[in-house]
C-alpha cells in the first residue's frame, strides 16, 4: 500500500485535487495525516476509481438563456437585422479644419 500525495491521487482518479479534498471532508474516502499533508492510500483510491462509475450518479447542467426586449418576442431574423443597422455617428465638438486660437 502506497500513500499518495492529494494532487498525485486526484490525477489518479481524474478529478481536480480540490475535488477530492471536498470528498475527503465529506468522509467520502478515508485519508491520513503526514505532518501538515493529506495522503491517500492506493488502495482506497483505485476502489474510488472502480466504483465512481456505477455508484456515483453523474449531474448535467442545461443552461437556458431568454431574453427579450419589452415583453415582446422577436424572431432571430429581427435580432440581426437590428444588429445590420448602421448606427448615426456622433460629430465631434471640435472641428479639424482649423485651430482654435
Amino acid at each position: 500500500m502506497e500513500l499518495l500525495r492529494l494532487s498525485k491521487a486526484a490525477k489518479r482518479l481524474g478529478i481536480h485535487p480540490m475535488t477530492l479534498r471536498q470528498w475527503a471532508l465529506d468522509g467520502k474516502i478515508l485519508y491520513t495525516w503526514v505532518g501538515r499533508e493529506r495522503r491517500f492510500s492506493s488502495v482506497d483510491v483505485e476502489n474510488m476509481k472502480r466504483g465512481s462509475d456505477s455508484s456515483r450518479p453523474r449531474l448535467e447542467l442545461l443552461y437556458v438563456r431568454v431574453s427579450g426586449s419589452s415583453g415582446q418576442e422577436s424572431s432571430l431574423e429581427a435580432q440581426e437585422q437590428e444588429l445590420r443597422v448602421p448606427r448615426p455617428v456622433r460629430s465631434s465638438r471640435f472641428s479639424a479644419t482649423a485651430p482654435r486660437v
